[in-house]
Formats: C-alpha cells, sequence, structure tokens
C-alpha cells in the first residue's frame, strides 16, 4: 500500500525520488570540487611581506611633530576713517583676518566713539582683540593675530612705574 502512496505522490509531484536526491548530492560535491581548482601556470605567487618589529625605543625616535611655517605674508592696513560710514569697511577686512591700525584722531570726539564702539563689538563677536596703540589709534586685531605690546609700555600703562622707582 505504501507503493501506491508513492506512485500517488510522486505523480503530483510532492515527493522526490532516490534519483533526484542522489542529483542533488552530486551538484554539491561537483561545486565544492571547483571552488578548490589550482591557480592558472602562470600565476605567480606574491612576495613575502617583511615583518618590523617596533618597541617603545623605536617609537619614540621616529615619531616628531614639525610645525610648518606659514609662508604667506600678513598685511597690516592703516585706516583714517573721516565718517561713521567708513566702519563697515574696516570690519569687513577684519572679518578677512586682516590686521588694521585704527587712526581716529582727526575725528570729531562723538563720531570717533561711535565708530570705536562699533568696531570693539566687532571684534568681540569675531573673538579679536583690540589695544590702544596711541592717544586715538587703535590696533585691531582678529583672533589667529596676537598683538603683544613693550613690557616698558605695559608698566606705564598699568601704572606700576611709580611703584618701581620707589623701591
Amino acid at each position: 500500500m505504501a507503493k501506491i502512496g508513492d506512485k500517488l505522490l510522486s505523480f503530483i509531484g510532492l515527493e522526490s525520488t532516490d534519483e533526484e536526491e542522489y542529483d542533488n548530492e552530486y551538484d554539491d560535491q561537483d561545486m565544492m570540487e571547483d571552488d578548490l581548482d589550482f591557480p592558472p601556470d602562470d600565476f605567480v605567487a606574491p612576495a613575502p611581506v617583511e615583518e618590523k618589529k617596533f618597541s617603545k625605543k623605536n617609537r619614540g625616535e621616529t615619531a616628531k611633530v614639525v610645525g610648518i611655517p606659514d609662508t604667506s605674508k600678513v598685511r597690516v592696513l592703516i585706516y583714517k576713517p573721516v565718517s561713521y560710514e567708513d566702519t563697515q569697511s574696516i570690519i569687513d577686512n577684519l572679518k578677512e583676518k586682516k590686521p588694521i591700525i585704527v587712526n581716529l584722531d582727526e575725528l570729531d570726539t562723538d563720531v570717533a566713539q561711535r565708530i570705536l564702539d562699533f568696531v570693539s563689538g566687532a571684534v568681540y563677536a569675531l573673538n579679536g582683540n583690540i589695544r590702544k596703540a596711541a592717544r586715538n589709534i587703535f590696533v585691531v586685531a582678529p583672533y589667529n593675530v596676537d598683538v603683544s605690546t613693550n613690557a616698558a609700555e605695559a608698566i606705564d600703562d598699568f601704572g606700576f612705574s611709580s611703584y618701581l622707582e620707589r623701591e
């Protein structure tokens, strides 16, 4: 009776015969053998890789950090504004990271104060710095330019010269 059921299932196509199972196993083996083919005769083996051993002593000798100097020249601009409207060109150059000397000598006090207030606000917003060079003359520098002063002038500016003279 099992033979009738097997015939019925094989007629419908739901049961595989022993031959089909054997064919599938053989195909799997053929695929495995294809993967194990040897390289062709013109195959050249890669050259052996030379291994380097590193110790802490060797690493310290080879790892040196060297700064690369900036080869571009920095131009310092000098502005002598005539009116408040000239302030925009000062700030535009400051945004382009150019140091500026602003001479406010020949301006009315109110206009000079407005210009200085505006420039000071822009310097603060751009993380720059502003220094007084002389009466009504200021050095305005972007964040990438360091403005240093002479030590003797700094002592005079802060009022320490009278203290040093007493000793």
